[in-house]
């Protein structure tokens, strides 16, 4: 039980992340279904951004 609180306050910040831009594309495609498709988008493009730079510092850091 503690590997996985442990676990989990490792992903939280990503999860919540996550939820964040699904709710909020949600939102946007029930205004417009071209402006929930260019949100959804940027969302995925930063999400890539993002994971990005984490694997360069974990490869920067050694592998930590």
């Amino acid at each position: 039980m503690l590997k996985f609180l442990r676990f989990l306050q490792l992903i939280l910040e990503d999860i919540l992340l996550i939820a964040g831009m699904v709710f909020i594309s949600i939102a946007i495609y029930r205004m417009n279904v071209n402006a929930g498709l260019i949100a959804t988008g940027v969302f995925l493009f930063s999400l890539a951004s993002l994971a990005g730079f984490v694997r360069q510092k974990n490869k920067d850091e050694g592998g930590k």
